[in-house]
This record gives structure tokens, C-alpha cells and sequence, in this order.
């Protein structure tokens, strides 16, 4: 993408904005800055804390109690059970990553005061992934600047004027700021190296060079007044890449309405530098911490899938090694659970145990995840040597989404205890759930290619078997989210009955009936409860039903939880849901598609 298009879109701070912070990161490593582009006003940004945060850093916790399975028709899962519910709470909290560090500036006396704060002008370089302040403190000039490359995890850090640096270091919590006030880690100092230790077995290593002499008080590192030019690694380099490479390989194309690029050029700045690292992102990424800071993985296709389309494939593989690593504790629960495979968890952290849950544990809709976004990366690269690395995933996950599907009148049907991607419904009416049935089929239907592509020939019969299964339910002209409903139960939550028609499109729904059903869910549906990516995904509904006007329009419809801050972030009025990545990630997705049609239709 041009460099002009997407420096159009800089944000401009002139003001302490605590609804607008702004971050910078490398989808492993981020930091959150005030309008000073430091984090001297910590206390001040409730909303959207101000954090230092790295995906390779999380915070553990030794003997947690045995957790006893609850069970369903024989079948055992991690849901909540009071007899055990401390070590239920634990293995939900734990572990988690946190808030290590505040970077803050120092005026002699100790914090600088906001009302000494005047003339800010703030600027956030998307382009090259550059912040920088310039402001009056107590009437002498201040300048600020940081960047953390994108290549390893450092923080590149200058401050020039009469102000003082420090470093806090922090001592970890899985809430929402990421760090417990007034309980402070044991810091040591040796040269060039600083060890953050907290207990016996979590500790944080940074190495760090400066221009100026520093001396560690306690849990702070300080800086005197003056010129600071700080390097702050959690790596062992001092020099890298900053982020324009991902902007010359971006291949997006660019519409003729400026705020749905706007919308898509802060998009993908935030999604890069929050959800492109080694694992699967959380729901707020790198700025701070929701559900306990884990991350789901039914919601990696959400957050990600616009990467494969928009030429980022690399960053997106960087999460992949994960699911390899966690691969033998997905095949053990796909056995515990009566099935063959693997069974990827909703709700985890890096050692891929489940969170408990009432919830989690019971979803199924991540079992295909994996598996399309291999399909799609083959389909747009033709690169089987992309692939190959990841076989065994593909075939586990396969044989997982088949073994779920029993015999039943001459159709196979999806009717185990399960949960479907819309939770409001409870488990004794989830059968045969529509998303579920058309996105499984769809991506059996795919898999012959792929299979002989790795091996030169087909592991299952996935004509026999894609043929077979139910159809989903349909009454009075519209499809309904499971069998277990009826055309006048209505349910809150995700309307995923017009999911069939979202990131890929079932050949065997009727478009007309589809259009019904998008109508009824607009007609119907209860705005409070939608969630952010719900609005783009019913966008794409439109979209493949050739409705490009009414596609835009539900996509921008202007609902709070479907309300975008100056800094590109959806939120929402939960306090935990302040900032929400899965919705920029539909978004992105939405718009490519949207792009291609207009192009298509000769609109742009």
C-alpha cells in the first residue's frame, strides 16, 4: 500500500485524550502512551490502560488443585463444578500475561502534573510505526519519541527537555491494568541487564542501553533531567525493522469512501501491532487484559483471516506453531471427550489447558479453524511446502469435525452435547446447529484437494459424507439456528443463521432463503446484545447476496457496540470491552470483499 494513503490517516493528538490512547507495538511486544507518548498519566486512563505488555512473558502459578471433570451423557468436560471451584477459578486465572512496566517522565519533584501540560501536538506515524509528542511543561518545550521495531521485541525511546525519565516495574495481575498497586517485584541491576523476579518461577529479563547514566531505586530505574536516548530489549538487539514493510506488502485495495478506508487503514495498524505474534490474539490484544488475559481460539479466524487475503500470510504463520505445540493435549481431550482426533480449546493461554468454563469447553465452531485457514492459504499461494509443516493438524482436526457427526435417519447429524457459536442457546436445543453443519461441510468438501496435495491421495470420503449431512432447518421461508428452535424462538447474541452467507458461502442454501433470513434477523434483532464482529459479518451476508448498499449500511450502522474511537479501536460500554479486536478483524475481512465486489461490478 502507498505510503501517501496510509500516512492520510496519522492520528493527531492536541489534547490529553484518556478516551484515545495510543500504542505501538509488533504484535508480540506493545506499549500504550498518553497524549505525552509516555505513561506518566497512568492513573488518568481508566478506560484504556496504559501498558507495556509481551506475549512471550506470562505469569504462573505452581500447584494448582486437581480439577474434576463434570460430565454430560458420558462425556467429560472442564465446566464449572462447586466442588472444586477454587482450582476451577485458579486454572481460569492462570497463567496470564501482564503490565510490567510504566514509562514515565519525572519533573524534580516527582510526576509531572497534568495542568503543567499545555500546546500538545501528538502524532502517531501509521506508516512507519513512529509516535512522537512535542508539548510546553511548566512553560519549556518537551519532545517525546518511540518506536519498537518489528523485527524483535525493543522499545527504541527518546525524550529531549528538561524533564527526568523513569522506568516502574510492575508486579503482575491477570485484571484489567495488568499489574497489582503497591506490591513491587525484587529488581536487580548487573550492567546492561535488568531481572525483574517476582517469585521463585516467573521472572522478565530486559537488557537496556542509554546516553545518560541510571541508578535502580527499589522497583524504579531513573534517568536525571536532560537529552535520554533509551533502548529497552527484551531481545538481545539494538537496531531493526519499523513497520513500513507491512504497509509495501499490503496488497488492499482502496475504495472510494473515505471513512470505510479510514476505518481499514487504523484497522489494520491496530490488529498488526496487537494481534500478530506467536499465539493466537486475546480480545484486547496487547493493551491490556480481558478474560483474564487469555486468548480464545474460536475467535483466531475473526481476528486473523483478512491476513491471508491481504498479504500476510507470514505474520498470520507466526501464531501456527502454537497449535503444534499444543497438538497432543487437543488430541487427549478429543479422547476424554468420546472422539477421535483433536479438539482445540475456546478458551486457553500458552499451555493449551482449557479455561473452565460453563461455555467454553462445549463450543465446536474453532474445530474447523485451523484447517480453512491451511485450505485458504493454499488455495491463494498454490504453495504445498506452506503446508506441509502443518499436516498433522489438518488431519486431526478432520478426523475430530467427522467423528461428531453420528448416524441418525440416513443423515449424519451434529448431536452430542455441544454449544453453537451463538452461547444464549442451551445445550438441550443445540442439534444440529445451522453455522456449524454448513461451515463443517464446507470445509470437508475442500479437503480431498488437500489430502492429495499432501499425500496423493483422499483420507475419508468426503463426497459421501458431505452429501449426507442434515440441512439445516428451515420453517416459514427461513433458516433457524438449530433444530432444537422453532420460527418464533428469537435468541440475543451472534446471528448465526446468516453465517453460512459470511466468510464463505454453503452452495447448497437457497439465496432467496438466505435473503429472508437476513431480513428477519434485521427486522428482529436485539442491537444491545450484537457484538462487533456480528455487524460486518452480517455485512458479508448481503455482500453474497448481491447487495452491496445494504451490505455498507448494516456494516456502518451506527450502534454503540458497533462504534469506532479516534484511534481506530471498536468499544463497547462493558468496562472489560473498552477496546475489542475481533470486530476490527471482520471489519478488515469485510471490506476486502466488499473491495473485490465493486471492482468486480466495475464501482470503483
Amino acid at each position: 500500500m502507498k505510503k501517501e494513503i496510509v500516512r492520510k490517516y496519522n492520528l493527531q493528538i492536541n489534547q490529553i485524550d484518556v478516551n484515545n490512547p495510543l500504542t505501538i507495538g509488533n504484535g508480540d511486544f506493545a506499549m500504550t502512551f498518553d497524549a505525552t507518548t509516555s505513561q506518566s498519566l497512568y492513573n488518568m486512563y481508566k478506560d484504556i490502560p496504559l501498558t507495556s505488555m509481551s506475549n512471550k512473558n506470562w505469569f504462573y502459578k505452581d500447584n494448582i488443585g486437581d480439577v474434576k471433570l463434570s460430565y454430560i451423557d458420558g462425556k467429560g468436560y472442564m465446566l464449572f463444578n462447586l466442588d472444586n471451584s477454587d482450582s476451577f477459578s485458579q486454572r481460569r486465572q492462570y497463567p496470564f500475561k501482564y503490565n510490567f512496566m510504566h514509562l514515565c517522565l519525572k519533573d524534580g519533584k516527582g510526576s509531572i502534573i497534568p495542568s503543567k501540560i499545555s500546546k500538545i501536538s501528538q502524532n502517531l506515524d501509521i506508516y512507519d510505526g513512529v509516535l512522537e509528542s512535542s508539548f510546553m511543561y511548566d512553560g519549556k518545550q518537551i519532545h517525546t519519541k518511540a518506536l519498537i521495531y518489528q523485527d524483535h521485541d525493543e522499545l527504541c525511546y527518546k525524550l529531549e527537555g528538561d524533564l527526568a525519565l523513569e522506568l516502574e516495574f510492575l508486579y503482575p495481575s491477570y485484571k484489567k491494568n495488568g499489574y497489582i498497586d503497591g506490591r513491587i517485584p525484587n529488581v536487580e541491576l548487573f550492567n546492561d541487564e535488568i531481572l525483574i523476579k517476582y517469585d521463585d518461577i516467573n521472572s522478565i529479563k530486559l537488557k537496556i542501553k542509554a546516553n545518560k547514566d541510571y541508578k535502580l531505586i527499589n522497583n524504579r530505574l531513573c534517568f536525571e533531567k536532560g537529552t535520554i536516548e533509551l533502548n529497552l530489549s527484551l531481545d538481545v538487539l539494538f537496531e531493526g525493522q519499523n513497520l513500513s514493510q507491512f504497509w509495501d506488502s499490503d496488497t488492499e485495495l482502496i475504495i472510494d469512501n473515505d471513512e470505510l478506508v479510514r476505518r481499514m487503514i487504523l484497522s489494520k495498524y491496530l490488529s498488526h501491532v496487537n494481534a500478530a505474534g506467536i499465539y493466537p490474539p486475546s480480545e484486547a490484544g496487547l493493551t491490556y487484559n480481558n478474560w483474564n488475559s487469555k486468548f480464545h481460539l474460536e475467535m483466531h479466524l475473526i481476528h486473523s483471516l483478512w491476513m491471508i487475503e491481504s498479504g500476510h500470510i507470514n505474520d498470520l504463520l507466526k501464531s501456527f506453531d502454537y497449535y503444534l505445540d499444543i497438538l497432543p493435549q487437543a488430541m487427549l481431550r478429543a479422547r476424554i471427550n468420546g472422539y477421535t482426533g483433536a479438539r482445540f480449546p475456546k478458551m486457553t493461554s500458552p499451555d493449551g489447558l482449557d479455561s473452565p468454563s460453563n461455555i467454553g469447553p462445549l463450543l465446536i465452531w474453532q474445530a474447523p479453524h485451523i484447517v480453512y485457514f491451511l485450505q485458504k492459504i493454499y488455495e491463494e499461494t498454490k504453495n504445498i511446502d506452506l503446508i506441509k509443516k502443518y499436516k498433522d493438524l489438518i488431519f486431526n482436526s478432520i478426523d475430530f469435525m467427522i467423528s461428531l457427526f453420528k448416524m441418525k435417519d440416513g443423515k449424519y447429524q451434529i448431536l452430542d452435547p455441544i454449544l453453537e457459536a451463538c452461547e444464549a442457546i442451551n445445550v438441550d436445543r443445540c442439534i444440529n446447529p445451522t453455522f456449524e453443519l454448513e461451515y463443517f461441510r464446507y470445509v470437508l468438501s475442500k479437503e480431498e484437494e488437500l489430502d492429495i496435495a499432501l499425500l496423493g491421495s483422499k483420507r475419508h470420503n468426503y463426497k459421501e459424507i458431505t452429501t449426507n449431512i442434515i440441512m439445516p432447518k428451515e420453517e416459514c421461508g427461513v433458516y433457524l439456528k438449530t433444530y432444537g428452535m422453532s420460527y418464533n424462538d428469537l435468541y440475543k447474541d451472534h446471528p448465526t443463521e446468516v453465517f453460512p452467507y459470511s466468510f464463505f458461502v454453503s452452495d447448497r442454501l437457497s439465496k432467496n432463503i438466505m435473503k429472508n433470513t437476513i431480513n428477519r434477523v434485521i427486522d428482529k434483532m436485539d442491537l444491545s446484545s450484537y457484538w462487533g464482529w456480528d455487524f460486518p459479518f452480517l455485512g458479508l451476508a448481503f455482500l453474497n447476496c448481491g447487495m452491496i448498499d445494504e451490505s455498507v449500511k448494516i456494516t456502518m450502522l451506527d450502534d454503540y457496540n458497533n462504534k469506532y474511537l479516534y484511534n481506530g479501536h471498536n468499544t463497547t460500554k462493558r468496562d472489560d470491552l473498552k477496546i475489542y479486536l475481533p470486530a476490527n478483524g471482520a471489519f478488515l475481512l469485510y471490506y476486502h470483499r466488499l473491495a473485490l465486489a465493486l471492482e468486480k461490478d466495475g464501482l470503483q
